[in-house]
């Protein structure tokens, strides 16, 4: 089964504002459509059996509404997972288990750069200890600039929430790129640290082979649908090239992600 562990399926007026983002700052074309229901069969023709859609909230007073979006819209779809998020500014706590108890969505996601947050903002703590209790997983963007690329303070900071939390799932998404060291050093360092290998724009993440050795199955795949300018095809011919050992390329594209989906109580 191949899983992607990180798409962006959303309601269209968020989509649209995103898309015009891009496009007003002159990004590299983006091969997808906004709307959520043509992403959603964009996935599903490459191949995709399974999608994590993942929201995330520029500032506070977006995300209760957003998740309850999220659960209305994809909680009976077989193929998609819905995820939840929070801002720092928010009542986290209230945020957070609406998302749970009342909205069943069991997958977070925070954006350092659009929310303007460090990773390791005390304000999140309630959200970093019911991953911990449920073990749910938690997609963390930790770059802060722009082009949304992470600096080597900002991999630390998510290693002095590990520090703070270690049985808390964390997902670092696009392998904190640029860096690819770091993050594979924080991986072998902890217990419950991952990292998606979602592509920044129209940049793959495609870490060298000797990198990711013995850590293959910490790793899960991610496309950015419909937010990049890499086809679907492309990033799961990347994870093949390396040619695994089948049980590790098997976690890669979608066993991880499984796992960590069913670990989420």
């Amino acid at each position: 089964m191949i899983v992607d562990a990180h798409v962006h399926l959303l309601p269209e007026r968020i989509a649209a504002k995103i898309r015009r983002f891009f496009e007003m700052h002159q990004a590299p074309r983006l091969i997808y459509p906004y709307s959520a229901g043509a992403a959603r069969a964009a996935l599903q023709a490459a191949g995709v059996e399974r999608c994590w859609s993942l929201p995330y909230a520029h500032r506070a007073g977006v995300a209760a509404g957003l998740n309850r979006w999220m659960s209305e819209t994809w909680r009976s779809d077989t193929f998609v997972v819905p995820g939840a998020t929070v801002h720092p500014e928010d009542s986290v706590a209230a945020v957070v288990a609406e998302a749970d108890r009342e909205l069943g969505l069991r997958i977070f996601k925070i954006h350092c750069s659009v929310g303007a947050f460090p990773a390791d903002d005390e304000r999140l703590d309630a959200l970093w200890r019911h991953a911990s209790e449920k073990g749910c997983p938690v997609v963390v963007h930790c770059g802060s600039a722009a082009d949304g690329t992470a600096a080597e303070d900002e991999v630390a900071a998510v290693e002095r929430t590990v520090e703070r939390f270690p049985e808390a799932p964390i997902i670092i998404a696009h392998f904190g790129a640029p860096a690819l060291g770091p993050v594979a050093d924080l991986i072998r360092r902890s217990r419950r640290v991952y990292a998606d290998l979602t592509p920044m724009v129209a940049t793959p993440v495609h870490p060298p082979r000797s990198l990711i050795a013995g850590i293959e199955r910490r790793i899960l795949f991610g496309s950015d649908t419909p937010t990049v300018g890499i086809s679907i095809e492309d990033s799961i011919a990347a994870v093949r090239s390396w040619r695994l050992d089948s049980e590790d390329e098997i976690a890669i594209l979608g066993g991880t992600a499984e796992t960590l989906l069913h670990g989420a109580g």
